[in-house]
């Protein structure tokens, strides 16, 4: 069967993309408004100070890769301001 090498690459191809996949949210997202200038996420995500801890109990912040800075503050940059083009629901 032909097809049987064809298959295996798209099933490790798979494999390769969920361990490299940033990752999903285990909530619902059902209407959440995420735009540039309000993101739903971001009201319990968005917590640079936090960055790198371990807040048991507590929404992940978002991680470092995600911020820019404006006025020498950290602020999520347009970038990455949409979750959902990233993240998915899981």
């Amino acid at each position: 069967m032909k097809w049987l090498p064809t298959m295996a690459l798209v099933l490790a191809s798979a494999a390769l993309a969920q361990v490299q996949a940033p990752p999903g949210i285990p909530h619902a997202i059902d209407g959440y408004l995420v735009t540039r200038q309000e993101n739903n996420c971001l009201e319990c995500h968005d917590s640079p100070r936090d960055i790198g801890k371990n807040r048991k109990g507590l929404p992940p912040p978002a991680p470092a890769t995600h911020y820019g800075k404006l006025d020498s503050k950290p602020q999520i940059s347009d970038v990455h301001f949409n979750c959902t083009s990233c993240h998915a629901r899981k």
